[in-house]
């Protein structure tokens, strides 16, 4: 095996794992799963400052979930996405808050902000209920919240730019 493909295999390799494992928890759990058309699931994660954001305190309003860690790189792309709706649409409402879902330390919240120049707030998502819940099993995934409290919309993995205009239009028009 090349040194090229050596280098990918492991981080490959837990990722298959770890796709299956919370797969299979979620369903040994009996855990409300995200739904489309249905309420979300509730989560109280804290920033790298250490301030609690409650999902809960949050509906009512539209609303974007981005699950992501630092190692994404096709994640890029859908953080230009993500800065694009807050400057278009912040003023009408609309909240995002990334999850970071390996980021145990404030450390790896910090670094990523910074490196991407984050406008909105990045919570430390690295909480078993909360992977479960969403079934995480890979990022990106995007969750889009209307003003009605509940999910209009979940992607998992790409996006097309038009699609996500759209879902974004939809949750902040949604009156």
């Amino acid at each position: 095996m090349s040194a090229a493909r050596t280098r990918w295999f492991a981080p490959l390799l837990l990722a298959f794992l770890f796709a299956g494992g919370v797969a299979a928890a979620a369903e040994a759990s009996g855990a409300r799963v995200a739904t489309v058309g249905e309420p979300p699931p509730l989560f109280a994660l804290q920033d790298e400052e250490g301030q609690v954001h409650r999902l809960a305190d949050l509906l009512g309003a539209p609303i974007i979930l981005y699950f992501t860690q630092n190692m994404c790189h096709y994640c890029t792309q859908v953080i230009g996405f993500l800065k694009q709706a807050h400057a278009a649409y912040a003023g009408q409402g609309l909240t995002i808050l990334t999850l970071n879902v390996w980021a145990d330390s404030p450390t790896y919240i910090r670094r990523y902000r910074e490196q991407f120049g984050l406008p909105f707030v990045m919570l430390r998502g690295k909480e078993r209920q909360l992977l479960l819940d969403y079934e995480v099993n890979y990022v990106p995934i995007i969750v889009f919240i209307g003003r009605d409290r509940r999910i209009h919309r979940i992607f998992d993995h790409y996006i097309l730019p038009a699609d996500f205009d759209a879902s974004v239009r939809e949750i902040v028009e949604d009156k």
